[in-house]
Order: structure tokens, then C-alpha cells, then sequence
């Protein structure tokens, strides 16, 4: 990747955190342990005696949709990251999806016009260095590595990590725990940057292996966690084995955020 490339990828970046679904969007997780209401949008919701999604009762009046159907009733709303995702909508800027985690039933609010939106800036980079994209080896693990992985706003939470990437640096050599999604990895590291130079929680790294297994680590594109944009978000922290004991000055330090208006 040269400096053009560099650019584009930032401009994608920029866009993809200030989208309708975006890390900046996220303005509410409301987890579901009963028949309950949300805080700013109509409806009573529950889990579903099956635990795969989420019951929610509303009448026309309310005005909102799933699937692009006006809720008058009960239905069901499918998990985001099941096979038959739904989608819900409350207003021309206001959408949600229902997640499923270890702890429970989940609904997302995700709001196009947040305030976060409203006042990001950009995001705070190092300068592009091509003495950062680096050339490591991934190794599978059948099965997976179950890992306790602590979590940003506190407790564990058992990931399985589907295998370890190597690669060396300034006479280190790694051994990188990855986290798997379809034929990308994610690597959640901490350097000596962090919680300095960079954000406090560390930052991700998502990279494809290819065909042979060698892998490019172009550190020029690590990312700060959606944490870092939206206290929505619960974020893994970096396994042990994931931390750095040298400094990597490169990729993004923290989003910019102007302040926000005095009431």
C-alpha cells in the first residue's frame, strides 16, 4: 500500500464510523431480562422463551417497523447475527437491531444524527510509514483457543480465538492471538503507546490471510475500538500475549471530538 492507498483507506474509515449504523450512531444497548420499555423509543420489548430474539409489542400509533412493516401488535425480531437478521426502524434517523451475547438478549439504537456525529472531527493518526507493514505467517488452530478476554466496561467474556499469528519485530517475535470473522482476522493488541500516545483500551487490527497461510500486517491501518466512539460499546481487551513491549507509532490514536455545546 503506498500513500494514495493510505489516504482512501482513511476516507473509507471516516465514513464507515459516521454511517446510519456506525460506531458514532450508536447511542443506546438496552439488554433484555423481562417484559420492559426503552428510553426514547416506543414499544414494550421481552426476550422470547426460546432466548433467539426479542418480543416486541407496539400498535400503529407508534409508528415503528420491522422488516418495513408498521409493528400493530406482536412480532418477533430476529437477532442481527442470525440467519434471518432483522431490521427495525423508529423514525426518519433512528433504526435498531436486536443482538445476542453470553449475557443476554440485547436492542441496539443507532441514531444518524447523534450527537457524536454532530462533533467528530476526524480521528488523531500517526503519519504514514511503510516500515510498519509487516509480514508474519498465520497458523490455524482446528477448533479454536477458548480465552477469557476481559472487557472494556469490566468482567470476561470466553472468545475462541481461531489461531495465532506470528511475526517479528525489532527482535521480538510475536505469537497473536486472532479472533475470526468469514476469511478476516481481527487482532485485539496494546503497545507502549497505550493509554498514552493512543487510546486506553488498545486498538484492532484486521487483516486476510492468504492462500500460503503469510499474512501483511499493515499496522498503518490499526483502528481504535468502537469504545472509543460510543460508551455503547463493551470492547475486548487485549489477551496478554497481545501486548506490545515496544511502541507501535502508527495507525489511529483516538477520534477527535469537538466539545460539546454548554446548555
Amino acid at each position: 500500500m503506498n500513500d494514495q492507498d493510505h489516504a482512501a483507506f482513511r476516507r473509507r474509515r471516516e465514513q464507515s464510523v459516521q454511517a446510519a449504523q456506525g460506531a458514532l450512531a450508536l447511542v443506546r444497548t438496552a439488554w433484555i431480562g423481562e417484559s420492559t420499555t426503552i428510553e426514547g423509543v416506543p414499544g414494550t420489548w421481552a426476550p422470547t422463551p426460546a432466548g433467539d430474539g426479542v418480543a416486541l409489542t407496539a400498535t400503529a400509533a407508534d409508528d415503528i417497523s420491522v422488516d418495513g412493516r408498521v409493528v400493530d401488535g406482536t412480532v418477533v425480531v430476529h437477532p442481527h447475527d442470525g440467519m434471518t437478521p432483522s431490521r427495525v426502524r423508529f423514525d426518519d434517523t433512528r433504526t435498531g437491531y436486536v443482538l445476542t451475547r453470553a449475557e443476554g438478549v440485547g436492542v441496539r439504537i443507532w441514531d444518524a444524527e447523534s450527537d457524536a456525529i454532530a462533533r467528530f472531527e476526524g480521528f488523531e493518526t500517526y503519519p504514514y510509514d511503510p516500515a510498519w507493514v509487516l509480514e508474519g505467517t498465520f497458523e490455524a488452530t482446528p477448533g479454536g483457543i477458548e480465552a477469557s478476554i476481559g472487557r472494556s466496561q469490566g468482567g470476561e467474556r470466553v472468545e475462541r480465538m481461531v489461531g495465532t499469528v506470528h511475526v517479528q519485530h525489532d527482535g521480538h517475535d510475536l505469537a497473536l492471538l486472532a479472533l475470526g470473522d468469514g476469511d478476516t482476522l481481527q487482532i485485539v493488541f496494546a503497545d507502549a503507546t497505550t493509554g498514552d500516545e493512543t487510546y486506553g483500551v488498545g486498538r484492532f487490527l484486521f487483516v486476510r490471510p492468504r492462500r500460503d497461510g503469510t499474512v501483511e500486517l499493515d499496522l498503518n491501518r490499526a483502528v481504535v475500538p468502537p469504545c472509543a466512539m460510543s460508551e455503547q460499546f463493551n470492547c475486548p481487551l487485549p489477551p496478554a500475549q497481545n501486548r506490545l513491549p515496544f511502541a507501535v507509532r502508527a495507525g489511529e490514536r483516538r477520534p477527535l471530538l469537538a466539545d460539546a455545546p454548554v446548555a
